[in-house]
């Protein structure tokens, strides 16, 4: 998914700790298989081809992410809109998939049916990139509890999920470098920061509503219970700013706006 992933776990047996960060990152590698924007063979790329012609069966682990996505989108009026895709496309942050139109549809012509199948109302290119990886942060983490790891932090360019006794230091990073804002002993966090020109353009925030970058003059960091609320919070956070705060109270989530002087 384009980030650096970490895993740190403890355990009392080493071998069963072995066996449980490969499953940890089995459950990563899974949710890349079946979301990446960037794969011929993803289902994602399957339903961008397919699902507006009928409903397509697919992964449970997708559903619940597209599920997610729709919730999220509902509540903030489509802040936080999952078929960017084709815009994202359009501005060159993300390849045209094969055999995909382009798509002028939004949220509202997503479809969830019975049996985890979907169907789109039109075609459209979702892009799961703004919640995806803080799910696979979450199912990562389900794998080490299942493992019966005692504490553990998953890290995936920002977006983390931690549980146990330890407290972690947080750090935003600014002009000047990295400065701890908070710490970490059960939950999640995902950061977003602002795109600026010239520079790399992974992980640009584009508002669906003006069809612009977003361009902050800081982070915005959300804490939220699971991190792909966390993740996809962080876009409504940034794109609305403290309006926004009783849409995060809805998901116990709470957001911290930096200005970076």
């Amino acid at each position: 998914m384009g980030s650096l992933l970490q895993i740190a776990a403890r355990g009392a047996d080493s071998a069963a700790l072995a066996r449980t960060m490969e499953a940890a990152l089995a459950a990563v590698e899974r949710v890349d298989r079946l979301m990446s924007f960037h794969s011929d063979e993803s289902e994602l790329t399957r339903l961008n081809r397919d699902a507006s012609r009928g409903a397509i069966a697919v992964d449970p682990w997708t559903y619940a992410v597209l599920r997610r996505a729709v919730q999220i989108a509902g509540l903030s009026d489509g802040v936080f809109d999952v078929t960017i895709g084709a815009l994202l496309v359009e501005r060159g942050l993300l390849p045209q998939p094969k055999g995909c139109a382009s798509g002028a549809g939004n949220w509202r012509d997503i479809t969830l049916l019975p049996g985890c199948r979907v169907l789109f109302q039109r075609p459209v290119l979702v892009d799961l990139g703004g919640i995806a990886k803080g799910f696979a942060v979450d199912q990562a983490i389900h794998a080490l509890r299942r493992g019966g790891c005692s504490d553990a932090i998953v890290n995936a360019g920002g977006d983390l999920r931690a549980f146990g006794t330890q407290p972690r230091p947080i750090h935003l990073r600014r002009r000047a470098g990295l400065v701890p804002v908070a710490e970490l002993r059960s939950g999640a966090i995902a950061t977003s920061t602002p795109y600026i020109e010239r520079s790399e353009q992974i992980g640009c925030i584009v508002d669906p509503r003006i069809r612009h970058a977003w361009h902050g003059n800081g982070s915005v960091m959300v804490a939220a219970r699971s991190c792909a609320v966390a993740d996809a919070l962080t876009k409504v956070a940034a794109l609305a700013g403290p309006a926004c705060k009783p849409l995060l109270a809805r998901f116990g989530a709470q957001a911290y706006w930096d200005v970076d002087p």
